[in-house]
């Protein structure tokens, strides 16, 4: 099986570490605009950096990992899919709903299995808490409070202030993540949505915080509160589900608690990050999709979820500019 990956930023480069770990898979080569970037990876790993995508998908392909700036992600999905091409794609999975729109008519493409990277479903805590509750530990789930704190690394690429290439700040580019995780747990699609912000850098023209109410169809209540921060802080991914029955704590990277009337368990998850690394969870996720290609098979994170999400965090941008709860 060969495959290609168009950016080696961050997340890319997570992807190739992942992907690379897996016997009798070719990577043929790559896309990167920054040239001085390409030609260290290049030379590191003897892959063969195309200035011109068109002369990459010309090779013999089975997928391609797409992680490119947001707003550079419409016209290489539908390129690839044209070659049917399979498509492991960053999330989100576009810039806005307009961009949406233009890449619907390929995505739903039945003959390819594509997927987006909401890579924090493949966390064994995360799924544990999935296990849990589909096995009614802690009965319907009727109010969750999420919260996601982390610095704002320097290192991070300048285009994410950029709102006409990011489409905005620690929503899109952050707590979208959150929001799939909450979707997943919760089982139900998003009804409406409430949101502000309230900027700790002023000078940003993009969110560095901000507040979302989110209620589910099944009648969950969600409050999901977001930071990145401009300074050094201590970071938390902290999930709060409260359930009919019992409710449970989700401390990413760090343990997850189950309470209840006869229940009383915690999963500590510390030692297995120390022995698999922060970032475990791209060799999880590729080997899941590389199952998922040569069997058939649905993956854990279908398109429909990146479509999904891609209509929440719209909705929420919204209710931020329309001062108002929208409706999904």
């Amino acid at each position: 099986m060969q495959y290609a990956i168009l950016g080696i930023g961050q997340a890319g480069l997570r992807h190739f570490e992942g992907f690379n770990k897996i016997k009798k898979l070719k990577f043929i080569g790559f896309t990167e605009y920054n040239l001085k970037k390409a030609k260290i990876f290049e030379k590191q790993y003897k892959i063969k950096h195309y200035k011109n995508i068109n002369e990459l998908l010309k090779q013999k392909l089975d997928f391609v990992v797409i992680s490119l700036p947001h707003d550079e992600r419409s016209d290489p999905i539908t390129l690839c899919v044209k070659k049917k091409i399979n498509l492991l794609i960053e999330k989100p999975l576009a810039l806005n709903i307009s961009e949406l729109k233009k890449i619907l008519p390929y995505t739903n493409k039945r003959n390819l299995i594509h997927t987006i990277s909401f890579v924090h479903r493949y966390r064994e805590e995360v799924l544990q808490a999935y296990k849990l509750i589909r096995n009614n530990k802690i009965g319907k789930i009727k109010y969750i409070t999420e919260t996601m704190i982390s610095e704002k690394n320097p290192k991070l690429p300048r285009w994410i202030d950029d709102k006409k290439k990011s489409g905005g700040g620690v929503l899109i580019y952050n707590a979208i993540h959150s929001i799939d995780k909450l979707c997943f747990l919760v089982n139900s699609d998003v009804k409406k949505v409430y949101s502000e912000y309230n900027n700790i850098n002023s000078k940003l023209k993009v969110e560095d915080t901000i507040s979302i109410i989110i209620i589910f169809k099944n009648k969950t209540i969600a409050n999901l509160n977001a930071i990145f921060a401009p300074y050094k802080t201590n970071p938390k991914w902290e999930t709060k589900i409260f359930g009919e029955k019992g409710s449970i704590d989700l401390n990413i990277r760090k343990n997850l608690e189950i309470k209840s009337r006869t229940l009383n368990k915690k999963y500590n998850y510390e030692n297995y990050y120390k022995k698999n690394g922060p970032n475990y969870n791209f060799s999880i996720q590729a080997k899941s999709y590389i199952n998922c290609l040569k069997k058939r098979k649905t993956p854990l994170v279908k398109i429909e979820d990146g479509i999904k999400s891609v209509k929440i965090v719209d909705a929420i941008y919204k209710s931020i500019k329309q001062k108002k709860v929208i409706t999904l």
